[in-house]
């Protein structure tokens, strides 16, 4: 099999578990948002959450499985085609409310995403076998730590910095999960699709606490009430740019070459345009939130109530 070939693999197979995963957001927020009247109501909301929680799941397979054809910047790079299924999911189904410059800062993404992806074919990766794994799992640590402390700290911003900040947090665990395993399946003669050694199988084993890690931030962001939308949007960003950025750091890959650079360049104007302004309404933000702008009548009604109430401390 050839590079490109395998390259190419990888890349359909990132297409496939992206969009799985991203729709498994809004999946698991449908299941917290179905009304809990009734028994009936109860189950299928339960229902509802424990097939997004199954569906997103199913990220480790895509990687490992991708990770057998070639290195995991390919599986990744084409992660931002997802968020547009999640936008439809959103829109369709979450009933939150799409601006225009959210599905143009989705579409940005993704031609942002195909760019690395291309970039990756023209300029291949090399292989992760010999990167040092000490240096991978103490960054991985620190990620773990920062994302828990800025989780922690997220009451008291804003709600799109809160989903922003949820976002990179999540997307850059599950990349982690992605690095760490494609390290542990990686050998002097390719990518096997499982370890082989005692090793690769502990490093293997501890991949997966990138991937519960970012599952649980899905989780808090949804209690600290973040749209699906913005969050995935951000998640997508972090989780296709931070292989490519810290790679040359960790395992002294060349650093991104001109085209890639481009391409994170373009994920950057996406996610502004995604998370950009929204006007907010007693303090919730619309459109996106499930508070409604109050209408003309209700305005005009409070105007009289207070007239009424003045009257009456005149009369008084």
């Amino acid at each position: 099999m050839t590079f490109a070939l395998g390259a190419g693999i990888a890349m359909l197979i990132g297409i496939a578990g992206t969009s799985t995963i991203h729709l498994s957001k809004g999946v698991m927020k449908h299941g917290l948002s179905v009304p809990s009247m009734g028994d009936r109501s109860r189950s299928t909301a339960r229902l509802v959450f424990t097939l997004g929680v199954l569906m997103n799941f199913t990220n480790p397979l895509w990687v490992i499985v991708a990770n057998r054809f070639a290195p995991t910047v390919y599986y990744t790079s084409v992660y931002g085609l997802g968020l547009i299924a999640l936008l439809l999911f959103s829109r369709r189904v979450l009933r939150e409310p799409i601006r225009r410059e959210q599905v143009a800062g989705a579409l940005v993404i993704a031609v942002g995403t195909m760019v690395i992806g291309i970039a990756g074919l023209v300029r291949p990766a090399p292989s992760l076998f010999d990167a040092p794994r000490a240096r991978l799992l103490w960054f991985a640590a620190s990620w773990i730590a920062a994302s828990l402390l800025a989780a922690v700290a997220s009451g008291r911003v804003k709600l799109r910095a809160r989903e922003v900040l949820f976002g990179v947090a999540g997307g850059g665990l599950a990349a982690l999960d992605a690095l760490v395993k494609g390290v542990s399946q990686s050998g002097p003669a390719g990518s096997s699709f499982l370890p082989s050694g005692a090793s690769n199988w502990a490093l293997f084993a501890v991949s997966f606490l990138g991937a519960a890690g970012a599952f649980g931030m899905i989780q808090w962001s949804f209690r600290r009430k973040c749209r699906a939308s913005i969050m995935g949007a951000a998640y997508t960003v972090s989780y296709v740019a931070l292989p490519l950025l810290v790679s040359p750091l960790l395992f002294g890959s060349p650093l991104p070459g001109g085209a890639t650079i481009a391409g994170l360049a373009v994920l950057g104007v996406g996610i502004a345009l995604v998370a950009g302004r929204t006007r907010t309404v007693g303090g919730s933000p619309y459109p996106g939130a499930t508070s409604t702008p109050p209408d003309s009548a209700s305005r005009s009604t409070t105007r009289r109530s207070r007239r009424a109430c003045s009257a009456a401390k005149t009369i008084r």
